[in-house]
């Protein structure tokens, strides 16, 4: 008897080995799938087609434990983070600058529309049932819609508060606005189960905006008592917009480019995290099935 159970076990194990030194798991898909480095799609169209139809309807009968990994969660932590952030830049707006109509309405759009996509999100967790409503806004197009949307709306609040009589009362308010835009910008690393290829353009279409601003003198220092009595740029508007001075000119400059190429390194990194995932997953499920059939 105890040697027909090590012959079983022998056969059982001779069998496994057979199905896990198979060709096709010779690719290592685990670090090294098959994803284009430039558009970072999947090689495989039928496979590239399965994740963005899918990817965020993981938790299927296959998943037998929930964990804060599952797009559920992540989704709903990626919502709640750009809530509080939208929220912060309005709050520092409010505080530091003068608030006009067309601020005011973009924060009160933008406030709706964050909370309209975190509500039904935090149903979805809370009940058992996924929302139709949800299902919808999560497939592909929808989903990468609402994070143009909703990426972009801590930049357009902030830049919807600029005027130039928000820089004639006190010093250093052009360097904390700068410094509030730039921080815009890593917004745009949230998010993570969108394409890099859209949030990466949209952080840097934001970047040169400041740019703009920065370059083309656009609050230009006034003349007070006439053209002979000429106030000082640094003593009436901030430097950095007079342009008057080329070091604290370039600083910005400097630290944008800077801050836009660690944005689009992390997009990408992340991304290419996330197919990594689901690359493994699949290939897991397929490799279980195999094994299934080869055992029995």
């Amino acid at each position: 008897m105890a040697q027909r159970t090590a012959t079983a076990h022998d056969d059982f194990d001779r069998q496994l080995l057979e199905c896990i030194n198979d060709e096709s798991l010779a690719h290592d898909y685990l670090y090294n799938p098959k994803i284009n480095q430039c558009t970072l799609t999947f090689t495989k169209s039928n496979l590239e087609a399965e994740y963005r139809k899918n990817y965020t309807s993981s938790e299927s009968s296959d998943v037998t434990h929930l964990t804060l990994a599952l797009p559920r969660y992540s989704g709903l932590a990626d919502v709640i983070v750009s809530c509080f952030f939208f929220l912060m830049v309005v709050l520092c707006c409010f505080v530091n600058f003068s608030v006009h109509t067309t601020w005011v309405v973009v924060c009160v759009v933008g406030v709706v529309i964050e909370f309209a996509i975190l509500l039904p999100m935090i149903f979805n967790v809370c009940l058992s049932r996924p929302i139709a409503l949800v299902n919808t806004l999560s497939s592909w197009y929808p989903r990468h819609l609402c994070g143009v949307i909703v990426t972009s709306l801590p930049s357009v609040a902030a830049y919807s508060a600029f005027s130039c009589s928000m820089f004639a009362d006190y010093m250093s308010r052009d360097k904390f606005y700068c410094l509030l835009v730039i921080t815009t910008l890593l917004h745009y690393c949230n998010f993570t189960m969108l394409s890099s290829w859209m949030k990466s353009p949209l952080a840097t279409v934001a970047g040169i905006v400041l740019l703009v601003i920065i370059a083309v003198d656009t609050c230009p220092s006034p003349q007070l008592g006439g053209p002979d009595n000429i106030t000082s740029s640094a003593m009436l508007y901030p430097q950095i917009f007079a342009g008057e001075q080329p070091l604290l000119w370039k600083l910005p400059i400097l630290d944008i480019m800077l801050l836009l190429l660690l944005v689009w390194f992390l997009n990408r990194e992340i991304e290419i995290s996330y197919r990594l995932c689901y690359h493994g997953d699949v290939e897991a499920v397929s490799d279980r099935k195999k094994i299934q059939v080869c055992v029995i």
